[in-house]
């Protein structure tokens, strides 16, 4: 009888299942229709066929969007040619970004002509799509190349390029001339880099450095494909693409080079320092990675560390000198600090850095103020989905400016342009991604691998430069004829190059 029961009542047992599947269906239905149905983020007018390049012609790309921003809201769309731009400018549209729809917006666009020929074909971490090789890649950089230390076993290196610049400056301050300070602190950053990642003895080291200023003359170039995907031709007509790849031949010969001439030192283990491409050259040939390390892959890597560390590096040092040139109070503040923590020492070791507690305030303000990358690396919207009730469609480009969220009056208050340390005393705002009003390094999965590294190299570069020597403008120019104004580009530097007097102070060791 309970048998007969049970029968009887088993098909009412799939009822709740049924209904529990029913509304979990009606419930997607209302949401892709409610998804439909919202608007595109707000934007300025687009005229046809090009949309709104227009009025990203003529000006720094992130001043104009933050412009923009201030106008049509925190997160606005741009049609650029074919494709959809979402620009995110404030705390609350990053959030929504990284945190709400996080694994949506992880992806790199791939077809960009610039990345695409001259990354190796996005095998670099910047560019390449997240997934298993960018996993991999990512754990490599934490694990292998840019840990934390490493990047210490790289003091030796920091300090010889150092004392190299300080002595060039003195030379400069005995005979009480102005000189460029820009040029100067390139050139240490490039010899700082050059070092660490393929030996300072290496023969191609010039021709290398030139090929690399080379690329990144070429990274803000005009591409019609990135904004008309249908006209790909347009950049062969035009003669990029074949710029590009002539460029891309170039380095591609220059590393062959580089790579045999560091294998044969490897091999006669004359090689006496452990360096990024030794460890990329030994992960190659154990050959046991999920995704095997080519010479692309490598080639690739080493172009990014350039690129990334070198640029970024000498922009944040020249502009924390402009802005302490420009304020005297913090430059005296920030000196005054270093010297007497050094009680009469003058050989400057990095151990001394963890006592110039306002020299990190100046780092951070220098970096709220001027974002080594203003524009973060742009990511690529997988799906359709909502963010702040708009609608950000599939294959849209995603940029969060984060010159824009440094500047913003809802955190930073009415005095957000000022330079102002003191901002950040108690260490509350730091840059490790956790804060969204202040992104220098990126943020999320996709933060910057290398900033550790980066900001050593500023941190004990600022610190020579300031502990040594007092500065001033040449004679006759005022403080407020200083140009403080930004180039377009990744990195944004100053737009003319920082031309100072040096008086020397403390001797040099």
């Amino acid at each position: 009888m309970a048998m007969e029961a049970n029968s009887l009542f088993a098909p009412f047992s799939f009822i709740p299942l049924f209904l529990g599947f029913f509304i979990i269906l009606l419930i997607k239905i209302r949401s892709r229709s409610r998804l439909a149905l919202a608007p595109l983020p707000p934007g300025p007018p687009r005229l046809p066929l090009i949309g709104n390049i227009h009025q990203l012609v003529g000006g720094n790309p992130h001043r104009i969007l933050h412009q923009l921003a201030r106008t049509y809201g925190p997160l606005i769309c741009l049609r650029l040619g074919q494709v959809d731009q979402v620009v995110a400018s404030s705390m609350e549209a990053v959030e929504e970004i990284i945190k709400r729809h996080d694994l949506n917006f992880t992806d790199r666009p791939t077809n960009l002509t610039f990345s695409r020929i001259l990354s190796y074909g996005t095998r670099n971490v910047a560019m390449s799509p997240y997934g298993g090789y960018w996993k991999q890649m990512r754990k490599i950089y934490a694990m292998e190349l840019l840990n934390s230390r490493r990047v210490k076993s790289f003091a030796t290196i920091r300090e010889v390029v150092n004392r190299k610049l300080t002595a060039e400056i003195a030379d400069k301050a005995s005979t009480q001339t102005a000189f460029n300070l820009s040029k100067m602190v390139m050139s240490m950053t490039n010899e700082l880099v050059i070092r660490a990642v393929i030996g300072g003895e290496c023969k191609q080291k010039a021709a290398f450095l030139s090929l690399v200023k080379e690329t990144v003359s070429n990274v803000t170039s005009f591409a019609v494909a990135d904004m008309y995907p249908s006209l790909k031709f347009m950049d062969t007509l035009t003669g990029l693409t074949f710029r590009l790849q002539r460029l891309r031949n170039k380095l591609d010969k220059i590393f062959e080079e580089i790579i045999a001439e560091r294998q044969v030192l490897l091999a006669s283990e004359q090689a006496e320092e452990d360096l990024l491409i030794d460890v990329l050259l030994k992960l190659k040939d154990e050959g046991n990675l999920e995704f095997p390390i080519t010479y692309d892959s490598i080639m690739a890597v080493i172009m990014e560390i350039f690129l990334a560390g070198t640029e970024t590096a000498s922009s944040v040092i020249e502009w924390a000198m402009s802005e302490l040139i420009k304020n005297p109070k913090a430059m005296e503040k920030v000196q005054k600090e270093m010297r007497e923590a050094m009680k009469g020492k003058t050989n400057l070791e990095e151990s001394d850095i963890l006592k110039f507690s306002y020299l990190n305030l100046v780092i951070k303000e220098t970096m709220r103020l001027h974002p080594p990358a203003p524009l973060l690396v742009p990511r690529v919207c997988k799906e359709t989905c909502e963010a702040m009730g708009y609608r950000v469609p599939a294959g849209a480009i995603v940029l969060i400016n984060a010159f824009a969220l440094g500047r913003d009056e809802h955190y930073w208050g009415s005095d957000a342009e000022s330079f102002k340390p003191e901002r950040f005393e108690g260490g509350l705002v730091d840059f490790k991604g956790f804060n969204f009003e202040f992104l220098p390094f990126g943020v999320g999965r996709r933060i910057c691998p290398g900033m550790t590294f980066g900001l050593s190299a500023v941190e004990v570069g600022l610190a020579h430069l300031l502990f040594h020597f007092n500065w001033q403008l040449p004679r006759g120019m005022k403080i407020e004829d200083l140009d403080m104004m930004d180039v377009p580009g990744a990195n944004a530097s100053r737009r003319s190059p920082l031309v100072v007097l040096a008086n020397p102070i403390i001797p040099l060791p």
